[in-house]
């Protein structure tokens, strides 16, 4: 069964079916080796969202598309199914931004890693703790060194803390 939600698209079924959203704390969700991987891109900048999303799903990724960073969050907390990186612009309409998505995520989805990009180049000392060891990836990008930086943070989120 394919599902289609407003402002967004998800490339394949949903993993979960009929379970609500309330009790997806309550499911065992399949490991990201067991699936493919969701990737929510929050991009302003239709043209940017839309290529990087074509992209992603060419390799083989769920892709979601928001363009403000409060959509995002709507979109997290009503997913059906896992979230494995959100890859945000930082500069964007309305009264949140991109590093306020990487602190609400810190707050509130800490499983869940972020990877930012700004076409300001400044921005990269703002970002070093909100940005899973990765510097903001600056625009123009490469999607090849984006793809890379993605596998990396699902990777690590996928191995079991050692704390």
């Amino acid at each position: 069964m394919w599902e289609l939600y407003p402002a967004m698209h998800v490339c394949g079924p949903s993993i979960l079916g009929a379970v609500s959203v309330a009790n997806l704390n309550e499911v065992r969700l399949p490991a990201v080796s067991e699936r493919e991987p969701t990737i929510l891109i929050v991009e302003d900048d239709v043209l940017i969202r839309m290529a990087a999303s074509d992209y992603l799903q060419g390799c083989g990724f769920k892709v979601l598309e928001a363009s403000t960073a409060v959509e995002a969050i709507s979109m997290i907390e009503s997913a059906e199914f896992p979230i494995d990186v959100v890859f945000s612009d930082v500069r964007m309409p309305g009264n949140m931004d991109g590093f306020g998505l990487a602190q609400w995520l810190r707050e509130h989805r800490p499983g869940i890693p972020i990877l930012l990009t700004s076409g300001d180049v400044g921005m990269a000392r703002t970002a070093e703790g909100l940005c899973e060891k990765n510097k903001v990836l600056s625009k123009p990008y490469d999607f090849q060194i984006a793809l890379a930086r993605i596998r990396a943070l699902i990777s690590g989120a996928a191995k079991p803390s050692t704390k």
